[in-house]
C-alpha cells in the first residue's frame, strides 16, 4: 500500500518547490482540510475578503519565526491522500526537527514510509536511512532553501514544515485571496489560538496559530484544483526558539559505518 502512494508532499500551497521525485503511482499532494465554507457566515455579514485582522495574525506567525536564531519542535503530519481508484488512503509523519540560523538544520523523521535522519552543518549535507543502514552525504549548498530542496530530492518527499523554517513576516499571506478570523480555540496543543481561515486560487487551508507567543500550532490545507482534491495537515507542538544549541546537535554519528549510497533517491 505504502510504495502504490508514497510519498506525501509539502503542506502549505503557497511558496512552490520544484517537483520531488518519487515511485510511480497516484499524484500525492499534501495538504489538508475540513475548512468552513468560504460562502458561509463571514461572508454574508459583509467580511472583507482579506480581513485586516487575518493578515495582521498571519504576518505575526511569520515574524516570530522568522525573528528566531535557534528553533526546534516536533512535526506531526496527516495526509489524505486519493490512491488510482480514488479511495482516500492516510498517511501519517512525525519529526523533530532542529534549526539553527543561517545553514545548520537537523530532521528525524519517522512514519508509514521509511524512518530517515538528515544533518546539514552547513558544508555537508547527510541523509540516513536506519532500516537499511545507509547514508549518503553531498556539500550543502548555499542557503536554507536549497539545502531543503536537496534533501527532498534526496529523500523522496517534501517536509510538510518547510514554510516554518524559511518563514517571512508574508509567508502566510502571499497569493491570498480570502482570510478572515473563525474566533479562537483552547483544543489545540494545550494553548489558546486564534483560527484563521484562508484561500488561494488552487488551496483553502486552516490555521491555529498561539495568541500569546504567535507560533504556529495546527495547518489544514485542501488542495481545490489538484485531482481528488488530496489534503493533508500538521500539528505543531514542543516548540523552543533561541534556545542554545551546539555544533553537536548538527553531527550525523548515527550514520558512523553505514553504507554509502548516492545522494538520490534509493529504492527502498
Amino acid at each position: 500500500m505504502i510504495s502504490r502512494a508514497w510519498p506525501p508532499r509539502r503542506i502549505w500551497p503557497l511558496r512552490r518547490f520544484a517537483p520531488v521525485p518519487r515511485r510511480p503511482g497516484p499524484a500525492v499532494r499534501a495538504c489538508l482540510a475540513g475548512l468552513l465554507l468560504l460562502g458561509g457566515p463571514a461572508a454574508a455579514q459583509g467580511t472583507p475578503a482579506l480581513e485586516p485582522e487575518a493578515l495582521a495574525l498571519l504576518r505575526g506567525a511569520g515574524t516570530a519565526l522568522a525573528g528566531a536564531r535557534t528553533m526546534s519542535f516536533t512535526a506531526n503530519a496527516l495526509h489524505d491522500v486519493p490512491n488510482a481508484e480514488g479511495q482516500s488512503v492516510l498517511y501519517t509523519v512525525q519529526s523533530r526537527v532542529t534549526l539553527r540560523r543561517p545553514d545548520r538544520l537537523r530532521v528525524e523523521t519517522a512514519g508509514d514510509g521509511p524512518p530517515t535522519a538528515f544533518v546539514s552543518d552547513g558544508r555537508t549535507m547527510t541523509l540516513y536511512w536506519p532500516r537499511t543502514r545507509t547514508v549518503a552525504t553531498a556539500p550543502a549548498p548555499a542557503g536554507l532553501e536549497a539545502v531543503l530542496k536537496a534533501e527532498a530530492a534526496a529523500a523522496g518527499q517534501s517536509l510538510a514544515f518547510a514554510d516554518m523554517l524559511l518563514a517571512e513576516a508574508g509567508t502566510f499571506t502571499t497569493g491570498l485571496t480570502r482570510a478572515f478570523v473563525v474566533g479562537r480555540s483552547t483544543l489545540v496543543g494545550g494553548v489558546e489560538t486564534n483560527v484563521v481561515a484562508f484561500a488561494a486560487p488552487d488551496a483553502q487551508g486552516q490555521i491555529w496559530i498561539g495568541a500569546q507567543d504567535r507560533l504556529p500550532r495546527q495547518l489544514w490545507v485542501t488542495e481545490t484544483a489538484a485531482p481528488g482534491r488530496p489534503r493533508s495537515g500538521v500539528t505543531l507542538g514542543d516548540w523552543r526558539l533561541d534556545a542554545p544549541l551546539d555544533d553537536g546537535a548538527f553531527t550525523a554519528a548515527d550514520a558512523a559505518g553505514a553504507a554509502p549510497v548516492p545522494f538520490t533517491k534509493p529504492d527502498l
